[in-house]
């Protein structure tokens, strides 16, 4: 059995992050699977670059004079807003997916027995995946399969679209314009309506979402969650790491990581919920910060306690260390899959305090692996931060057994293995 994985990137994120794991932790199991994406960014062997589409000149002559035209419009339009282009006040992150390079035909002539999507905007669009002649599995980073262009539903605003479908008369007022949300749905229905996919949820939360949505209830959802390494993240010394970094050895450390647009007040990371819950504390003096991730001075600035900010990190034995230095991880995002900063950090017997949000319960057990925050109440926050700091113990074992008892690498190849091979077995007796 060959499995061919799909996603934009090796690199830079949840989702690339897992499936990198996953397809590294399928071929030490013994099977041939490779990574396929547009942009990589490792050497890892098993990751492999999809061919692009061939086009005739014409094609392309057209596309750069489209380029052009459209960049010339966007000058125009920046000046004087176009009154009917898309505007919304979801701050949930938004992608069409009209068109992708990759080459489907390569696909199909290759000798992969499953197609395994993940995160694949701007790799391979709507259309092309209904040309997909091989199995479909496509795993859940988010909810943009079943949803219209947002990555989520648009539970800050109690859009329910995803759940009724996205039609002229349940627009929400706060859009504007072009209703690009159900243009993408729209999209998705016509080409991926009847197609026979089968998905899996890296949470409980993801798993309900897709079987209570208009486009995909119908279809077979497993709850896999994401393989975590835990030969990499798992507890380190602290004090020798703290001395490494230069982190205060005489402070409560907390962890706050975001790769991305914590200066943006709407962040969906929750920066902004961040900096409340801090400047709430009790005796800040006593409190050091540590920002895994970049870090602009319009955020900066406003941290009210010491700080260290890393900068990207690509190095997961780093990223592993600097948990280990933490007494205790905050992740304020507004919706949440199965967060990865969450996993990482029970899996170093650090609690976390976060907003009760989409999966995050599946790794935040409620004053047993840390503390949920009624959203987007910031005081819980920092309630949940003094209360874990006064338990610490006792919850850094949780944690670690919690870790690996319900993130076991093993029971999710399992897990994989068997879908792909119900996938597989009708192939083999046609």
């Amino acid at each position: 059995m060959k499995i061919l994985l799909i996603n934009f990137t090796d690199a830079g994120g949840g989702a690339a992050m897992a499936a990198l794991r996953l397809v590294i932790s399928l071929n030490e199991h013994g099977f041939y699977a490779r990574l396929g994406v547009q942009e990589k960014q490792s050497a890892n062997p098993y990751v492999i670059t999809l061919p692009k589409k061939k086009h005739c000149l014409a094609f392309k002559i057209a596309r750069k004079v489209k380029s052009v035209t459209g960049e010339v419009f966007a000058r125009i339009t920046k000046r004087l807003p176009h009154p009917f282009a898309f505007r919304t006040t979801n701050g949930i992150f938004h992608t069409t997916n009209f068109h992708s390079e990759t080459d489907v035909n390569w696909i199909n002539n290759s000798d992969f027995d499953i197609v395994n999507l993940h995160w694949i905007s701007g790799v391979i669009c709507n259309k092309d995946i209904a040309k997909i002649k091989k199995p479909i599995v496509w795993t859940m980073h988010d909810s943009w399969p079943c949803c219209g262009a947002e990555h989520h539903p648009n539970v800050l605003e109690k859009d329910i679209r995803w759940r009724k479908g996205y039609f002229r008369k349940n627009k929400p007022k706060t859009t504007k314009g072009i209703d690009l949300c159900r243009k993408v749905w729209k999209q998705k229905k016509k080409y991926l309506g009847n197609k026979n996919i089968l998905f899996t949820a890296p949470s409980n939360w993801e798993h309900d979402v897709l079987k209570s949505s208009a486009l995909f209830g119908h279809c077979e959802c497993k709850v896999i969650p994401n393989i975590i390494d835990h030969s990499v993240f798992y507890p380190k010394d602290k004090l020798a790491v703290k001395k490494l970094f230069s982190i205060p050895d005489d402070k409560i450390i907390l962890g706050f990581g975001a790769a991305y647009d914590i200066d943006n007040p709407k962040s969906m990371k929750g920066s902004y919920y961040l900096l409340e819950a801090l400047s709430k504390l009790k005796n800040p003096e006593k409190y050091f910060l540590v920002i895994f991730g970049p870090a602009g001075e319009s955020f900066t600035s406003k941290v009210s306690i010491q700080f260290f900010a890393s900068g990207y990190i690509s190095n997961p034995n780093i990223l592993a260390c600097l948990y280990s230095a933490c007494d205790c991880v905050i992740n304020p995002s507004l919706i949440e899959n199965l967060p990865t900063t969450c996993l990482e950090s029970i899996c170093c017997g650090v609690p976390v305090v976060a907003f009760d949000v989409g999966g995050t319960s599946d790794i935040v057990v409620h004053k047993q692996t840390g503390y949920l925050a009624t959203p987007y109440k910031a005081e819980e926050l920092t309630e949940g931060v003094e209360w874990c700091i006064e338990n610490q113990a006792g919850l850094s074992k949780n944690c670690i057994e919690k870790s690996v008892r319900d993130f076991d690498e093993e029971k999710a190849i399992s897990a994989y293995l068997d879908l792909f091979s119900k996938l597989v077995m009708p192939l083999v007796k046609e």
